[in-house]
């Protein structure tokens, strides 16, 4: 389903979808944090892997998006978790992952997959249209309805 009505590419784009960004940089968390909240989306933040896991504990994100790198953590754990959740609920779960570093960055954590990845910095409309891309029937349900034809 592609969104190609205007209407759906304003400020409310993102409205009702559920976002888990974890990055050990506050500044860029909280960048992210505020541009994703301005595309009326509902934003939860984790500054560790330990803080995430605990969210996840109440919180089922539609799409997370996560640093690659912590000091004494494994976002590997993180993401197995994310893994065994959508088992349980049978919801796909996006991941699109950050980092700062281009060397080696498929090879640190691997077996585990994700969608996405972004180079830091960032263009954030590449940022939001990637979120708008991966979440495209949520975005559809939650901000324009009219677009969904049932069958």
């Amino acid at each position: 389903m592609n969104l190609i009505n205007e209407f759906c590419l304003t400020v409310g784009i993102l409205k009702g979808v559920q976002i888990l960004v974890v990055d050990n940089d506050r500044d860029s968390r909280d960048l992210y944090a505020f541009i994703l909240r301005d595309m009326s989306a509902d934003v939860i933040t984790a500054g560790s892997v330990k803080e995430a896991l605990e969210i996840l504990s109440s919180f089922t994100p539609n799409i997370l998006v996560c640093e690659m790198r912590f000091l004494g953590e494994s976002i590997c754990t993180l993401l197995n978790t994310l893994s065994a959740m959508e088992a349980d609920n049978g919801n796909h779960i996006p991941v699109i992952v950050t980092s700062t570093s281009t060397i080696g960055t498929h090879n640190q954590i691997p077996n585990v997959e994700f969608e996405e990845y972004l180079l830091k910095p960032f263009d954030l409309d590449k940022f939001i249209s990637m979120i708008r891309n991966k979440l495209q029937s949520v975005v559809a349900e939650n901000f324009c309805p009219e677009l969904l034809v049932l069958h």
